[in-house]
């Protein structure tokens, strides 16, 4: 009975310490904080330097469309690229993470499980921030 109850504890403690942990798939060094509720998803990171990469995230967007807000520093070198796919697989927005902007995903989208792409090419900045959420 004491080792079930040693065990359940363990298991908690590393569903807890999963559910608090960074992103996974990033490589050593790419620790970005990430908040990923349904219709509400966002994203920052600091200290990028010379970065490749794709990442995909899933996120939960209970409408057909998306206000993507972003504000990433000036002076960065590379490029950045946020795409918005829809639960069909439809790419409803892309763009470069500017200094600053809040464009709308266009054409609308099937709601359900959207992914967020994140692409980054040869790309260095002290900060980015986006987020994505119901329009």
């Amino acid at each position: 009975m004491k080792s079930m109850s040693i065990r359940g504890i363990a298991l908690v403690a590393f569903l807890f310490l999963a559910a608090c942990s960074d992103d996974p798939t990033a490589p050593p060094g790419i620790q970005p904080q990430i908040t990923n509720l349904t219709d509400a998803f966002a994203f920052q990171i600091t200290n990028l330097n010379n970065v490749t990469g794709t990442y995909d995230y899933t996120w939960q967007n209970t409408g057909t469309l998306a206000r993507v807000s972003h504000s990433s520093n000036a002076g960065s070198a590379g490029t950045a690229t946020l795409v918005l796919r829809d639960a069909a697989g439809t790419q409803v927005y892309s763009g470069a993470l500017a200094t600053t902007g809040q464009p709308v995903s266009s054409p609308t989208g099937v709601a359900g499980a959207w992914t967020v792409r994140l692409i980054f090419a040869n790309y260095s900045n002290t900060q980015v921030n986006f987020a994505v959420a119901k329009q």
